[in-house]
């Protein structure tokens, strides 16, 4: 059996284009949602930094996992933030 994966993606917009990234973050979650091994795919923004978003993401498995950023939503997605934010991505494995 294969291990859950779990994501924390932050996202930094800036900003000016804070609404044009918080958009796009909600499409993507809508649509990645529904997606074989997704188990979790929800959107976040920090309260102390208005234009920070964070995507908590639980997978079946690093293959769910791997299919995922090759998909089209988040293949869009990724088009759509290009010069407006910066992401960073965090995986985690759970220790026992």
């Amino acid at each position: 059996m294969e291990q859950e994966i779990t994501v924390v993606a932050t996202v930094n917009a800036n900003a000016s284009s804070a609404h044009l990234v918080e958009a796009a973050l909600i499409d993507v979650e809508r649509e990645v949602q529904g997606e074989p091994g997704c188990l979790q795919y929800a959107l976040y923004r920090s309260n102390e930094k208005p234009n920070q978003f964070v995507m908590l993401e639980r997978w079946a498995s690093q293959a769910a996992l791997d299919e995922h950023g090759k998909g089209e939503p988040f293949l869009r997605f990724m088009k759509a933030i290009d010069g407006l934010a910066d992401l960073s991505v965090t995986t985690l494995t759970k220790v026992s």
